[in-house]
C-alpha cells in the first residue's frame, strides 16, 4: 500500500562479548568495539541494543541497568567526558532486570534507541539492582531504520 514503511535492519555488532563484573551502583564499559553509524550502521540513525548477563544473587525484580553512550570524535578527535555514576554523559535507555540468577537476555525498554551518537562507547550503569552483574555480560547491537514499503 502506498504510504507504508517497513523495518530495516543492518547486521548485528557484538559492542561487549566477555564484560568484567558490574558492582552494584557501579559503571562498565562495553570495550571490545566502539559503535559507528556510518560504519557499522549503514548510515541508520537507530539500533536495538541487547544485553545478556547473570547475577550471583538474584537482582531487585523490575531494577533497571541503563545504557550510556560517550560520543567520540566530537571535534576532530575529541571526545566527551568517560561517564560517571554521578554524571552520565548521554542517556540512551535501561534494561529491566528480572529476579533470577538464571542468563538474561533483555532488549533495550523501548526496543530500540533513536538518533543515536555518530560514533560512540557504550557503557552499563548497574544503578539500583543491588547485586553485581556477574562476569561475562554482553552487549549487542543492530542497527535499524524505516523506509519506504516496495
Amino acid at each position: 500500500m502506498s504510504g507504508e514503511t517497513i523495518v530495516v535492519r543492518g547486521a548485528t555488532k557484538t559492542l561487549e562479548s566477555n564484560g568484567a563484573s558490574i558492582a552494584n551502583n557501579a559503571i562498565g564499559i562495553a570495550d571490545d568495539q566502539s559503535y559507528d553509524m556510518d560504519v557499522d550502521g549503514g548510515g541508520y540513525p537507530d539500533v536495538e541494543f541487547v544485553l545478556t548477563c547473570a547475577f550471583g544473587t538474584a537482582p531487585t525484580e523490575g531494577a533497571v541497568v541503563a545504557l550510556h553512550a560517550r560520543p567520540l570524535d566530537i571535534d576532530s578527535t575529541n571526545d566527551a567526558e568517560v561517564p560517571e555514576v554521578a554524571r552520565p554523559t548521554v542517556f540512551v535507555g535501561s534494561f529491566t532486570v528480572n529476579n533470577v540468577t538464571t542468563t538474561q537476555t533483555i532488549p533495550l525498554n523501548g526496543i530500540y534507541a533513536q538518533d543515536v551518537p555518530k560514533k560512540a562507547d557504550y557503557y552499563l550503569h548497574n544503578n539500583g539492582t543491588g547485586q553485581s552483574i556477574s562476569t561475562g555480560w554482553k552487549l549487542f547491537a543492530t542497527p535499524r531504520t524505516r523506509k519506504a514499503a516496495p
